[in-house]
């Protein structure tokens, strides 16, 4: 029986692709609104997101997108603008710029695809005061600690993997 396994069968030849991994990284998705004054250096962050896959950070994006649009150019009639004095002006370019791209399904879709190949997205648009930008960007994450830890291990601190229990007993 030389060369054979105690079954009776010849050992499989050991590829070394396939003990590496093979499934995709965690990744999740880091979105923030940020205003920058256009005369300044410093963004200020409006609002910010961790969203688990491209298509709800593509969403929350579109979502301040509108809410942004909203502030920018309000609607005279609104109920939080009651007493508030309005002064007209010219200049509603970038609400425009923001609507059209919440309502454009072809927008969303090339979002959504950059995201998932794990590309950043940016948009930004410009008024008179500052500089708006909505960012999406792909982030690994860190996976969380196994719970319950696997047998003959004790949990170990800030989940830096499985130790041993001999070696606390040796402490």
């Amino acid at each position: 029986m030389s060369g054979r396994h105690a079954a009776g069968r010849k050992p499989r030849p050991l590829r070394a692709s396939s003990y590496a991994p093979t499934g995709p990284r965690l990744v999740g998705y880091r979105c923030e609104a940020l205003a920058t004054p256009l005369e300044g250096k410093r963004a200020v962050v409006i609002a910010a997101h961790n969203a688990r896959s491209p298509r709800l950070a593509a969403r929350w994006l579109q979502g301040q997108a509108e809410h942004l649009a909203r502030h920018l150019d309000p609607d005279p009639f609104a109920a939080w603008l009651h007493t508030a004095p309005l002064v007209i002006s010219g200049d509603t370019h970038a609400a425009d710029v923001l609507r059209t791209w919440v309502r454009d399904p072809d927008k969303y879709a090339d979002a959504m695809q950059k995201l998932a190949a794990r590309i950043s997205y940016n948009l930004t648009v410009t008024d008179s005061d500052a500089r708006y930008s909505l960012i999406a960007a792909p982030v690994p994450v860190r996976r969380p600690p196994q719970f319950p830890p696997p047998a003959g291990c004790l949990p170990s601190p800030a989940g830096a993997g499985c130790q041993p229990a001999a070696a606390y007993a040796a402490l």
